[in-house]
């Protein structure tokens, strides 16, 4: 696209659309890992105080459920973020005003599951799982 080109006012209605759309699933994301560190911070403090591995292992599962979920929002959000790239390059592909971002190539569940900014963030909850379990566990 050359600079003196201008977006048409529905390629522009569109990509708000569009943008509107990431920004809901990024605060979705961001609520889910707030509540992921409450949940669990309540499951191993009470794990902690006591020393059970099963209250402890039972709060491994709403974790996992919560890294499932942020994992499917921030595969969603990478979808359209790629259909916002295509509507900004304007690709003839795109139908005016699709919100179908299911089309869009981006990691798979498994590999965002994955993604550094999730095992990061979940891996120490789940290590402070493990552990509360292991010192339950060796304590008996």
């Amino acid at each position: 696209m050359k600079e003196n080109e201008s977006f048409s006012s529905d390629a522009v209605k569109h990509l708000e659309l569009i943008q509107g759309v990431v920004g809901r699933l990024a605060n979705e994301a961001a609520l889910i890992r707030g509540w992921a560190l409450t949940v669990s911070a309540a499951f191993f403090g009470f794990a902690a105080q006591s020393r059970s591995w099963r209250v402890a292992a039972v709060g491994m599962l709403p974790v996992i459920a919560f890294w499932g979920l942020n994992a499917y929002y921030l595969r969603a959000e990478r979808q359209y973020r790629c259909l916002f790239d295509r509507v900004r390059r304007r690709d003839q592909a795109v139908e005016a005003f699709s919100m179908n971002a299911r089309k869009e190539a981006v990691d798979s569940w498994g590999r965002t599951f994955t993604a550094p900014t999730l095992a990061l963030f979940y891996g120490f909850i789940v290590i402070v799982g493990v552990i509360l379990i292991v010192a339950a566990i060796y304590e008996r």
